[in-house]
């Protein structure tokens, strides 16, 4: 043994060495890593770790209504699916706000009501053709609750301080929630 090591060129036995060394690095910062996850410290009890996820995984196993699984999990999706159920199909909802580069960092808001409130018409631009830029989008904004009813939308829906805010324009933007003896 002491002469095959003896026999191997010099470099052979530094990669060896060397090998090691790299795998018990990559074996710490794993550990490093991984760690916080399976033991978090106390101050993270809202932080996305696995033992959080393990009692969120729970309570979701006990929830069957899909809108109270989002609101545990996603409040946006909460919002969204609440407002399908409770806005009539044929509602016009126009999203205030979403428009130019400024607003960019919201269009988020846009797309996911765009997803949940289909079939429904939902605009962020008054005449209906926004368009996608590189800074955001580009259209025709409107923030005048008389200008948008004339235009045929019965809902405004905005978010000042990430808040979703609800304006009805017409009886047909009025949220009826499911089983609600007011529905006409």
């Amino acid at each position: 043994m002491a002469n095959e090591t003896a026999n191997k060129p010099a470099g052979a036995r530094s990669f060896e060495i060397s090998g090691f060394i790299a795998a018990g690095l990559i074996g710490i910062v794993a550990v490093c890593l991984a760690w916080p996850q399976i033991f978090p410290p106390p101050d993270q009890e809202n932080q996305l770790n696995l033992p959080n996820l393990s009692k969120r995984a729970a309570m979701l196993r006990q929830t069957s209504d899909p809108l109270m699984r989002d609101r545990l999990c996603i409040g946006l999706s909460y919002e969204g699916r609440a407002l399908d159920r409770a806005l009539p199909p044929t509602a016009r909802v126009f999203i205030t706000g979403m428009l130019g580069p400024t607003n960019a960092p919201g269009i988020g808001y846009y797309f996911f009501l765009r997803n949940y409130l289909f079939p429904r018409d939902v605009e962020i631009s008054l005449d209906g053709k926004a368009t996608f830029v590189a800074q955001g989008f580009n259209g025709v904004p409107c923030d005048s609750p008389e200008i948008l009813k004339s235009n045929g939308f019965d809902v405004v829906l905005g978010f000042p301080n990430n808040q979703l805010q609800l304006l009805p324009l017409t009886t047909n933007g009025i949220p009826h929630m499911p089983g609600d003896s007011s529905q006409q």
